[in-house]
């Protein structure tokens, strides 16, 4: 007796959209991660919420984790587009690396009340809930698909 086929786990339409739109997604947050960086050393005043030395100090070591963070969403963005099955581990540490920036990122706007200093504290706040919520997006979403992102139709734990 023939088994019966295993059925896909998604509408296939469904799943080819969001392809698309995360590929889209992830490219456009590395876009604009580099897009802060070159105006950041370009013209700080243009990106700056706050002008102080600790502040400063502090966006000054924050290159290299951006960096990485450009890295895993442009290398999860390629492997999605060549349809690898890593594509699911390059999503993962780019929620997780986003995830903890932000968190880095929250705990100094609130012990130096950045979120209080007007239009500053308004784009850090926003900029803050954006990165929480793309990467928590990714985490969630990418977990979702994890069987289309892995090519498998079974169950993957």
């Amino acid at each position: 007796m023939n088994a019966a086929p295993s059925k896909p786990s998604l509408n296939t339409s469904y799943v080819e959209l969001w392809h698309r739109v995360g590929i889209a997604l992830l490219i456009f947050t590395a876009t604009l991660l580099v897009a802060y960086w070159v105006l950041w050393f370009a013209d700080r005043g243009i990106v700056a919420s706050e002008h102080t030395t600790q502040y400063i100090a502090f966006e000054q070591a924050v290159p290299l984790a951006d960096g990485w963070l450009v890295l895993t969403a442009l290398a999860a963005a390629m492997q999605l587009w060549r349809r690898r099955p890593n594509a699911l581990m390059w999503l993962c540490m780019f929620g997780g690396a986003g995830l903890y920036l932000c968190a880095l990122d929250v705990l100094y706007n609130l012990e130096h009340g950045v979120y209080t200093m007007g239009r500053g504290g308004a784009s850090e706040l926003g900029l803050n809930i954006a990165t929480a919520a793309m990467s928590i997006g990714t985490l969630i979403v990418g977990w979702h698909f994890r069987r289309d992102v892995l090519g498998k139709l079974g169950d993957v734990t």
